[in-house]
């Protein structure tokens, strides 16, 4: 059984997917298990490289990924739980979990039908092939031990719950809506890597975390949201032992999941304040949460604010600006941030929702106020 919920920044999506039964996610592919990926047949071609298994050929590019190219393969395996992983399992578990930029990455982008970057072109890769075919067998086969270790793994007896931050198309999240409706099935054609520490999260749901393809105006332009999976599933792996820091379960590609429940979801609690209310906030003192690099720490109240904005009886639906003692003040809803105002504001979470409320004084003398919504495990 498994359940995922999205919330985007100050208006989000809920999203609840369960899992009606152990299998895979229906495809063209009859009977391909994960293992046939390790003999698959690999070839450079003009302007990628050309995967074939299964009675399969996907071909790689540097960009324009092929749609799901790993659709149909079975990467569940309940027949080998608790037994011991050998020394070259345990290791690439460890690489894959413990470093996104030197292993996950690459995983993910071929599960994506994208080709991995070479080694002479970021040399964040510890995949050292010179050349994308080579790439494209060393991921392969890395990712197929990934499998037989994570197979291994005892699953949970109980539902677990875990969280995932990201930010996806528009597209992408309207077919969500639209399976809900139709009762269709979904799944991930990658492995997931959502953590069990829900705070950490957030951090992916930032405007820092847009992808470049949009950035800066991606949630303004309606292009793409940042969206917060929560899963709670019986098929999750329990690795956070391999990284303390970020938790994370894994969660085997292909498994399908029942799209249950979507909803909208106002996350930005300034926005939604009446005057009253934005006046009390404004007149207390909050606390850093304990996972922000000021945890013990406070900020607030801001008196002369809370008194302009009772003067001019304003709430959180308008943007205005005005100056007082000298000082510009500006108050505007999340999604109207500038990249140069966020770089310049203190992260604050509010204990109302899940966004991040923000607060700061910058160089240029500008008091703001808004919200913000915050891994990368996928997606």
């Amino acid at each position: 059984m498994g359940i995922a919920t999205l919330a985007a920044m100050w208006v989000a999506s809920s999203l609840m997917l369960r899992s009606a039964a152990v299998r895979s996610q229906s495809g063209i592919l009859a009977a391909c298990d994960y293992k046939d990926l390790a003999t698959a047949e690999v070839h450079g071609v003009s302007g990628g490289v050309d995967v074939s298994f299964c009675g399969k050929s996907v071909t790689l590019r540097e960009s324009g990924s092929a749609a799901d190219p790993f659709a149909g393969v079975t990467w569940w395996d309940a027949s080998h739980q608790g037994e011991k992983l050998t020394k070259q399992e345990s290791k690439t578990l460890k690489n894959h979990v413990g470093s996104y930029w030197r292993y996950g990455r690459s995983v993910a982008q071929l599960g994506k039908g994208l080709l991995p970057p070479l080694y002479k072109e970021d040399y964040n890769t510890d995949f050292k092939d010179d050349n994308y075919a080579s790439l494209v067998r060393s991921v392969l086969g890395f990712t197929v031990t990934l499998a037989d270790a994570a197979n291994k793994l005892p699953a949970p007896a109980a539902c677990t719950d875990a969280w995932l931050g990201d930010w996806i198309p528009k597209e992408a999240l309207e077919l969500l809506r639209l399976k809900k409706e139709t009762g269709r099935t979904t799944s991930f054609p990658w492995f997931q890597s959502p953590t069990f520490d829900e705070s950490h999260s957030y951090q992916f749901l930032t405007e820092k975390e847009q992808p470049s393809s949009c950035k800066p105006v991606c949630l303004q332009q309606n292009i793409s949201f940042p969206v917060q999976f929560h899963f709670r599933t019986r098929h999750g792996k329990d690795v956070a032992k391999y990284d303390t820091k970020e938790k994370p379960m894994l969660v085997l590609p292909n498994l399908a999941f029942k799209v249950a429940d979507v909803s909208e979801v106002i996350t930005d609690p300034l926005y939604v304040m009446s005057t009253a209310e934005l006046v009390q906030w404004l007149n207390t003192t909050h606390p850093y949460k304990s996972f922000q690099e000021r945890a013990g720490q406070t900020f607030g109240p801001y008196p002369r604010l809370a008194k302009e904005v009772q003067r001019r009886r304003m709430d959180g639906n308008l943007r205005f600006k005005l100056r007082s003692h000298g000082m510009q003040m500006t108050f505007v809803p999340a999604f109207q941030w500038s990249t140069w105002v966020f770089e310049r504001v203190c992260w604050m979470f509010s204990t109302v929702s899940k966004g991040h409320l923000l607060a700061s004084t910058s160089k240029e003398g500008v008091l703001g106020l808004g919200s913000e919504g915050g891994r990368r495990g996928q997606v």
